[in-house]
């Protein structure tokens, strides 16, 4: 099996695919955020915040658009954590190499770690009730992220490394706009939410994109090994 370390994704792929896959990651978040901006029937804040906090704070419990965007946020974490995960178990039973192997499996677990953190207020409330206070979760969520970044950077730097970074930064920047302001006027929420799940998109479209490129790779590799 031959990495794919010099053309990065965009190299197999027809330039309409290139255009496509460029488009989906501005194009999805952008319209699905402002038709909630748009919309007429409902506060756009209360289907970017989480659910519960929606319902808490809104003082008119319940809606099902409560967490609308906040809930296909963790859709996304959670369906990018398991295709990493059956990739891993894929890439290790198929013996590729240790970096393929090495991606999939850090990939998994960070962006699992999201998920469940994002989905069940890890880092705001549950942790810090048992005593763990957040600056400790986030450094140590920063720290993983730190980790999975000098295990990869290579396989990283290889591809469209730039998807990655505008995921980083979105994700960056709804974190700064949360710890420094720690406010629910409805302008912050919209930058910080706003900011989030296109942090998200591009996070699940780099790993996504990546892992069918590797598996694509491993099993052209087979077929070859079997012809021979």
């Amino acid at each position: 099996m031959n990495l794919p370390l010099s053309s990065g994704f965009w190299g197999p792929l027809p330039s309409r695919a290139k255009l496509l896959f460029a488009g989906l990651l501005i194009g999805f978040p952008g319209s699905l955020l402002g038709a909630v901006f748009l919309q007429p029937w409902a506060e756009p804040k209360w289907m970017f915040l989480d659910a519960l906090t929606a319902a808490e704070l809104s003082g008119d419990c319940c809606h099902v658009y409560y967490g609308f965007i906040s809930n296909l946020g963790i859709m996304l974490w959670s369906g990018t954590a398991a295709v990493c995960l059956i990739a891993a178990l894929c890439l290790f039973k198929g013996k590729a190499p240790r970096q393929a192997l090495r991606f999939t499996a850090s990939a998994c677990v960070l962006t699992g770690w999201l998920a469940l953190d994002d989905a069940f207020l890890l880092h705001e409330l549950v942790l810090p009730s048992l005593g763990l206070p957040q600056p400790v979760v986030l450094a140590a969520t920063a720290a993983l992220a730190l980790l999975y970044g000098a295990m990869n950077w290579r396989l990283i730097f290889s591809q469209e490394w730039w998807v990655l970074g505008l995921g980083a930064f979105g994700l960056a920047l709804s974190l700064g706009v949360d710890q420094v302001f720690h406010s629910l006027s409805p302008g912050l929420v919209y930058l910080e939410d706003s900011a989030k799940f296109f942090g998200i998109v591009c996070w699940a479209g780099f790993h996504l994109m990546t892992v069918y490129l590797l598996l694509v790779d491993l099993f052209q590799t087979k077929a070859e090994d079997a012809d021979d």
